[in-house]
């Protein structure tokens, strides 16, 4: 079975209805952890239709590793908009599993600052976001993740917008 997901995972209080009116819908929460699905086409054209060009802090290997990751500093401003805070905590994962074998990718931010080292796991990026591992589960599974095993189908409208927007 394929786990195929790309994600912004914010922590703290959202405001969801604000988060939906920017496309924004979360598939998982976890006490104060929302877990987002978006993909590259979602930040390209976000950063497109706000004249942001601006790049995350993104370890060059994932970016080498992942041409699919979303490095566009335009998903800070949107998580600070929907959590209203200045240096809003928030993660970037991305998974390619298929039968048990492939990748991942994740750094997590407070702010514009990078938390997590270069080649972070998805534990390290939610570890750094608060999220605890118990003596039975990692970060991974506390939050839920494994039952989020690929984007949903709203997302495949952004290509088509980045394709009118020629980005």
């Amino acid at each position: 079975m394929s786990h195929t997901i790309c994600a912004l995972v914010v922590a703290g209080q959202v405001d969801t209805q604000w988060a939906g009116s920017l496309g924004l819908r979360a598939t998982l929460t976890y006490e104060d952890i929302s877990v987002f699905p978006i993909d590259h086409y979602f930040s390209a054209y976000w950063a497109a239709t706000r004249g942001n060009d601006a790049q995350l802090d993104v370890p060059d290997g994932i970016l080498a590793e992942s041409v699919t990751f979303p490095s566009e500093a335009v998903l800070h401003d949107l998580v600070r908009e929907v959590t209203g805070g200045h240096r809003p905590r928030f993660a970037i994962v991305q998974t390619e599993y298929f039968g048990g074998a492939g990748r991942q990718w994740a750094v997590a931010f407070d702010g514009e600052e990078r938390l997590s080292p270069d080649g972070a796991s998805i534990n390290q990026a939610l570890a750094a976001l608060g999220v605890m591992a118990t003596a039975t589960a990692d970060e991974f599974d506390v939050i839920g993740l494994g039952r989020f095993r690929s984007n949903p189908d709203h997302l495949a409208a952004y290509a088509a917008l980045c394709d009118e927007l020629g980005a």
